[in-house]
């Protein structure tokens, strides 16, 4: 009983450090951004070597732990699928970006591809969490 009480503490540790992860590495364009408005040019490169780090990490650790304590994945409704399909767009934004800049190096600034990424990633966020919410207020 011991065993799996503790079990079940360490997996519910590891949602929420996932959760966790995933914050930091959404919060690492803060000072980014900041950097920006004040003029400077920060490497982009390392910025995102800790979002990505952070959001895929971190929810990897909130799959496996969700694995850990037993729970279903939530049902995914159209507006949950929508959500996810957007997001998808959202992230697919910055394949053209790394082509035009490493293939065909053609000078490209993110600002041009940064707004379409936070629609996509945002609204399929906002979807998502319509979707969840339906699913609550159906039981």
């Amino acid at each position: 009983m011991l065993v799996k009480e503790k079990t079940a503490s360490m997996a519910l540790s590891r949602y929420r450090l996932g959760t966790a992860l995933i914050w930091l590495g959404v919060l690492t364009w803060a000072p980014f951004m900041l950097l920006r408005m004040a003029g400077e040019k920060p490497s982009l490169l390392w910025f995102l070597l800790f979002h990505l780090a952070g959001v895929i990490g971190g929810s990897r650790l909130r799959s496996v732990a969700r694995k850990e304590m037993g729970i279903d994945p939530p049902k995914k409704n159209l507006l949950v699928r929508a959500g996810h399909a957007m997001s998808f767009l959202g992230i697919l934004v910055w394949a053209p970006y790394f082509y035009l800049k490493v293939i065909a190096q053609q000078p490209v600034d993110v600002s041009q591809f940064l707004p379409y990424h936070l629609t996509g990633v945002l609204g399929g966020a906002a979807l998502m969490m319509l979707g969840y919410l339906r699913n609550r207020t159906k039981r």
